[in-house]
C-alpha cells in the first residue's frame, strides 16, 4: 500500500515538473532540466506504483469443476 501512494506522489511531482517545462516552453525560454527531470519521476512513480499494487483476486471462473474435482478426490481418497 505504501508504495502505491510513493509511486502516485512520484507521479504527481514528475507531472508538476513537465508542466513546468511547458510553461517555460510558451515563454520561449525552456529550460530543458525540468523536461528529463519530470519524464524520469514520472516513469520511476510509474514503476514504483506497478511493484505495489494489489494482486489479483483469485478467479471465481470454474469453482464449479474445482468442487467437482475435490468431491471425486475424497472419493478416491475414502477407498
Amino acid at each position: 500500500m505504501l508504495k502505491w501512494q510513493v509511486g502516485q506522489f512520484l507521479v504527481l511531482m514528475g507531472v508538476i515538473g513537465l508542466v513546468v517545462f511547458f510553461i517555460t516552453d510558451q515563454v520561449k525560454t525552456p529550460d530543458y532540466l525540468f523536461f528529463c527531470s519530470g519524464l524520469l519521476v514520472v516513469l520511476l512513480g510509474g514503476y514504483v506504483m506497478w511493484l505495489g499494487r494489489n494482486p489479483a483476486p483469485p478467479s471465481e471462473r470454474f469453482r464449479f469443476l474445482k468442487r467437482m474435482g475435490g468431491k471425486r478426490e475424497d472419493k478416491k481418497k475414502k477407498k
